[in-house]
C-alpha cells in the first residue's frame, strides 16, 4: 500500500482554498502528487482509509497495539517503496496456510505451548529443522521472515498441501483440535477437584449453636468490614442456615444489603446452585444441591438432637422454609495506626514527670502520643 503525503490527504488541505497564490501556509507551497511534505498529516478521512485498508501484517499490530502510530505510518512507507517489514513467522503461517494455533500444533505435532513460546520467543534451535520439515519452508524463515517472501510461502503452502494431501492435513488439523480438548477436559477435572476441597474446608466455615457467639465489630475506623448473614430455614423444629458472606463500608444490616441477600435467594436456581457449588462458594450446613433434573433441589435439616430431615423441593419453593435473616458475625480490618499510640498499648510504661515512656516490646524509651506502633500494639482491655 502506498502513503499518499500530498494536500490531497493532509488536514492542513483546507490551504488549497483559503491561500492566496496556491501557497500552504504550513509548508509554504502546495505539494505535487508525486511528492511528500514534512508537515504533512493524515487527514481523518485519510486516516480510516489507511487504518483500515493497511496490509494485514502492518494493520494486525497496530490494533493489537503493538505498533504506535508513527511506526504504522513507517511501516506503510516503507511497504510502498517495497522494503520487507518483519513479520512474526507463526503469524505468517496462520495467514498464509490458514491454520489455527492448535490445528499448527497438530500439523508440527508438537503442544499449543510449543507453539506459543516459540511465537513469543522465537524457534528453539532444535524445532527449526523438523518445523521447516513439515511445513516445506526453509530453516531461515524461523529466523527472521519479510513481507517481501509472502508469495515465496504461499508456494511453499502449495507443496505442503501437494505432499500431504488435503484428507491428511485435515487429519493432522483435527489431531491439534482433539488435543486442545483432551487438555480442556483435564483443566476442568483439576477444577473439579479443587472447588471439591474448598467446598470440603469451608462447608461449615461459620457454625454458630448459641447467638451469643457474635461479635459485631464497631471499634476500628477502616471503611471496609467483613459481614456474614444466616438465612434460616426451618420445618417444625428442624432448622439449618444458608450464610451470604459480603464486604462493606456500612455498618449493620442496611436496607441495600438486605435487597442484595433477597435477589440472591430469589435468583437461588437449579443452575445457580450448580454454578455456585462447582466453585465451592455456596456456603451452607444443610447439603444444598440440585437434583439431576435441573428443577427441584435438596437439603437437610437438623433438630436440637441432630436428628435430619431430608427435603426435596422444586427450586420456587425453596423461599417457604426462610424464617429469618441475622447478621451472625461483622469482622472488622483493625484500628487505623492513628488509634495505636503507646499511651494505650499494654507494653507502654509511662516515666513519671514526663511524656516519655518505656516500651517493653522495642526495649526503647518512646513519646507516649508520637510513635505509633503498627506491630506490636497490644490495647489495654478499657481502651
Amino acid at each position: 500500500m502506498k502513503l499518499c503525503m500530498t494536500c490531497k490527504t493532509c488536514e492542513f488541505g483546507f490551504c488549497r482554498e483559503n491561500t492566496d497564490n496556491s501557497k500552504c501556509e504550513y509548508s509554504g507551497e502546495i505539494v505535487p502528487e508525486d511528492k511528500g511534505c514534512d508537515a504533512w498529516g493524515a487527514s481523518l478521512e485519510y486516516f480510516s482509509e489507511i487504518t483500515q485498508n493497511a496490509p494485514w501484517y502492518i494493520k494486525e499490530p497496530y490494533d493489537r497495539c503493538q505498533i504506535n502510530y508513527r511506526q504504522f505510518l513507517d511501516f506503510l512507507q516503507k511497504d510502498g517503496d517495497g522494503v520487507g517489514i518483519e513479520i512474526n513467522i507463526y503469524d505468517a503461517i496462520e495467514r498464509i496456510y490458514g491454520l489455527t494455533p492448535w490445528e499448527l500444533a497438530g500439523v508440527l505435532d508438537v503442544s499449543i505451548g510449543v507453539i506459543g513460546y516459540a511465537r513469543c520467543r522465537g524457534t528453539i534451535a532444535k524445532r527449526k529443522k523438523p518445523f521447516s520439515s513439515r511445513l516445506h519452508i526453509p530453516e531461515r524463515f524461523f529466523d527472521k521472515f519479510l513481507s517481501t517472501e509472502l508469495d515465496a510461502l504461499k508456494k511453499y503452502k502449495e507443496e505442503f498441501y501437494e505432499f500431504y494431501g488435503s484428507e491428511m492435513v485435515e487429519k493432522l488439523k483435527q489431531n491439534g483440535i482433539n488435543a486442545m480438548d483432551e487438555k480442556f477436559q483435564r483443566e476442568i477435572a483439576i477444577d473439579k477437584i479443587r472447588n471439591e476441597r474448598y467446598r470440603e474446608e469451608n462447608q461449615y466455615k461459620y457454625q454458630y449453636k448459641e447467638k451469643n457467639k457474635m461479635y459485631h465489630d464497631l471499634s476500628d475506623d477502616y471503611k471496609s468490614r467483613d459481614y456474614v448473614v444466616a438465612i434460616t430455614l426451618k420445618e417444625g423444629n428442624y432448622f439449618g442456615n444458608i450464610f451470604y458472606e459480603y464486604g462493606s463500608g456500612e455498618y449493620g444490616l442496611s436496607v441495600t444489603i438486605m435487597s442484595d441477600i433477597l435477589e440472591f435467594i430469589e435468583n437461588l436456581s437449579c443452575e445457580e446452585i450448580d454454578e455456585l457449588n462447582e466453585e465451592g462458594l455456596l456456603n451452607n450446613n444443610i447439603g444444598l444441591k440440585s437434583d439431576i433434573n435441573g428443577k427441584e433441589i435438596h437439603f437437610e435439616l437438623r433438630n436440637e438432637n441432630g436428628d435430619v430431615l431430608k427435603k426435596t423441593v422444586f427450586e420456587e419453593e425453596l423461599q417457604k422454609y426462610i424464617v429469618g435473616y441475622e447478621m451472625i458475625r461483622c469482622d472488622g480490618h483493625g484500628m487505623k495506626k492513628e488509634r495505636r499510640k503507646c499511651i494505650s498499648c499494654k507494653n507502654f510504661q509511662p516515666i513519671e514527670g514526663c511524656a516519655k515512656g518505656n516500651c517493653s516490646a522495642r526495649g526503647d524509651v518512646v513519646q507516649r502520643s508520637r510513635i505509633i506502633c503498627a506491630f506490636d500494639y497490644v490495647p489495654i482491655e478499657n481502651e
